[in-house]
């Protein structure tokens, strides 16, 4: 490992609707990282030499990738860091709603749901994530 490892960035969208639910997606239960697992669209930003993507632009595709819908992207929600031995991912996570379309699981999801702060608490999501819906949900109060 180098001593000066570089970060992985990744976008990531809490996408809500007016009646306070908020789109989860399933990890395929084929993925090799977290199966089954419930997430937030998410995706490591892909930048190939030459493009000029911005975040939002990149987080766009990465929702459009997993979830078939386009986004309106609201406003900054946070972003934090996650720091292991050989690994350094930065995550910026924006408040988004639906502009057009309707959510369905594609290739890296298995299922997808529109569901309300009390459902997530019930589900199979990383910690992280749930505090991510937690605090989108004070904000939107």
């Amino acid at each position: 490992m180098s001593e000066y490892q570089l970060f992985r960035v990744v976008t990531a969208a809490v996408i809500h609707d007016k009646n306070g639910k908020f789109l989860m997606a399933q990890r395929h239960l084929k993925d090799d990282n977290q199966p089954g697992i419930w997430a937030i669209p998410a995706g490591h930003i892909e930048v190939e030499k030459g493009d000029s993507d911005t975040l939002e632009e990149d987080l766009r595709r990465e929702v459009r990738e997993e979830v078939g819908v386009e986004i309106n992207i609201d406003r900054y929600l946070e972003n934090h860091s996650w720091v292991s031995e050989d690994y350094k991912k930065l995550t910026i996570v924006f408040l988004c709603t639906i502009k057009s379309g309707e959510p369905k699981a594609l290739s890296e999801t298995e299922e997808v749901r529109w569901l309300t702060l009390d459902e997530i608490r019930k589900l199979n999501c990383a910690p992280s994530v749930l505090r991510l819906i937690e605090k989108a949900a004070d904000l939107l109060k």
